[in-house]
């Protein structure tokens, strides 16, 4: 059998061609995933540009260079299960140290970090963590994850406000997309921004179970998750590039090897063969400084733009290329599999034990429990102070009473409360006393149930919150007009 030579994390730069005697990997399955779920996280971590210059502390600072560094090793190191592993830990580690986290995005990619290591310890446990064995007790949680965010971002959609064109956080992914072609104010437009949304995450949730077609959900997804970024609306790629990893885990084993072979052949082959392992960074090395130098000139011709908009700018070009690639290839691999008639992959309950927890906790905003990090991104919903939109709640079923005591900032010492006020906004009583918990030496004047009270500070309130309260309620501002308007 013939030997493989270990690949040099660096080579000296030579033009002539790989070696004809060496032998193509091994496809195990991970090796097609781990690369994915390191971009991923490369996205998520650079949308916070604070938190890697120091700006959240010294923990914070060092957590954020180890999620860069373990999503490095996980790209050029796909086949090392420890760097899978490791990026799953600094990551868990990461939104343990941010909570509470407001994110929907961070919230599903710690769920399936939650996954990872769930799964190495129980394999660990049992013997020896197997690489085939680790893939396949990856696959149903990953699926299971993007059915609940499936689910979840078609039901908390069904209310009055979602449904109106003239307020509809899908309208609002529409108008930049539609402006370049003059259609942004176009009613059909618009309510076909609604509806589809609907449409493509239905055909999506029914086609993660429906194997015979699934690459038809796949490739529906795909497209929408690419085009979302571009919009700009807000920082996507993140999550668009966290779905594309776990429909990599999702789809049948057979058209992720082909992905793998695909860019092997065409892509990481060619770069070893040229600078050594580190030559599969060169290619997002270049991307990046084109993306860049794009941005600068543009800002240059339209002075006064700020740093995280010419930020955005950088990625979303970055996006357009990268995730444009990824989408074609994966969206090509599925179609030579479909119909899919494999064999179906059982997979033990315990696998279930994450997703499940993460499916309880998106019910929160209608227990009266937290209103951000329940995938209900851009949904319009409403739950605070008793009523909401949603078609079917006359109001809401309140299990914990946080929602039900909503307060009207009059003054603040701190400059973000008082411009939400300004804006007419109103915040849950909990996220005001936490905040004066947080900052003792801040105060906030308000009203609540008609009554004034000035000055509130810290040592003003009635008790402490527990560790649960302050770990994991977190609350949006509420918008006390109607229609509820698109906030995030």
């Amino acid at each position: 059998m013939q030997t493989v030579q270990p690949i040099p994390l660096f080579r000296r730069l030579s033009w002539q061609k790989m070696a004809a005697e060496r032998a193509t990997p091994t496809y195990d399955g991970l090796t097609a995933v781990a690369p994915c779920w390191g971009v991923a996280a490369l996205f998520s971590i650079v949308g916070d540009p604070s938190g890697l210059t120091g700006r959240e502390g010294i923990i914070y600072l060092l957590l954020a260079w180890s999620v860069v560094g373990a999503s490095a090793l996980t790209i050029l190191f796909p086949r090392k299960t420890w760097a899978f592993v490791g990026l799953a830990a600094c990551t868990v580690l990461l939104y343990a140290v941010r909570l509470p986290v407001a994110s929907n995005n961070k919230t599903i990619t710690t769920a399936f970090d939650l996954c990872i290591l769930l799964s190495a310890c129980v394999l660990s446990a049992r013997g020896s963590l197997d690489r085939q064995r680790f893939y396949e007790s990856l696959r149903t949680p990953a699926r299971l994850l993007l059915a609940i965010m499936y689910f979840y971002g078609i039901f908390h959609k069904i209310n009055t406000d979602f449904l109106d064109p003239t307020v509809s956080c899908a309208v609002g992914l529409y108008k930049p997309l539609a402006a370049p072609f003059g259609l942004e104010d176009n009613l059909i437009g618009r309510y076909m921004a609604i509806w589809s949304t609907f449409v493509i995450e239905g055909i999506a949730i029914v086609a993660l179970f429906w194997r015979r077609w699934f690459a038809i959900g796949l490739c529906s997804a795909l497209v929408f998750h690419y085009i979302i970024p571009i919009s700009a609306y807000s920082w996507y790629m993140d999550f668009s590039s966290l779905v594309f990893a776990l429909y990599m885990l999702s789809m049948p084993r057979d058209a992720s090897a082909k992905i793998y072979e695909i860019v092997y052949r065409h892509m990481v082959e060619p770069l070893r063969a040229l600078f050594g392992r580190i030559g599969i960074l060169a290619p997002a090395g270049g991307l990046l400084l084109a993306a860049t130098m794009v941005v600068l000139l543009l800002a240059l011709a339209n002075p006064g733009r700020p740093a995280l908009m010419l930020l955005h700018s950088i990625f979303i070009l970055t996006w357009a290329v990268v995730g444009g690639i990824a989408m074609t290839v994966m969206i090509y691999v599925a179609m030579l599999y479909l119909p899919y008639t494999g064999p179906r992959q059982s997979s033990p309950k315990w696998t279930w034990i994450i997703p499940a927890l993460f499916f309880i906790s998106c019910v929160s905003p209608y227990v009266g429990l937290k209103t951000e990090s329940s995938i209900n991104m851009f949904s319009n919903l409403h739950t605070e102070g008793g009523s909401t939109n949603h078609l079917m709640f006359e109001k809401p079923p309140y299990l914990f009473p946080y929602q039900q005591d909503i307060v009207q900032v009059v003054a603040s010492s701190s400059p973000s409360l008082t411009r939400a006020a300004n804006e007419g906004t109103m915040s849950v009583m909990f996220a005001i006393e936490e905040f004066l918990r947080r900052h003792p030496d801040q105060w906030v004047t308000f009203t609540h149930n008609g009554r004034l009270v000035e000055h509130a500070t810290a040592a003003t309130l009635p008790s402490a919150s527990n560790w649960f309260e302050r770990k994991f309620l977190i609350f949006k501002h509420v918008d006390p007009n109607r229609p509820k308007v698109c906030t995030h």
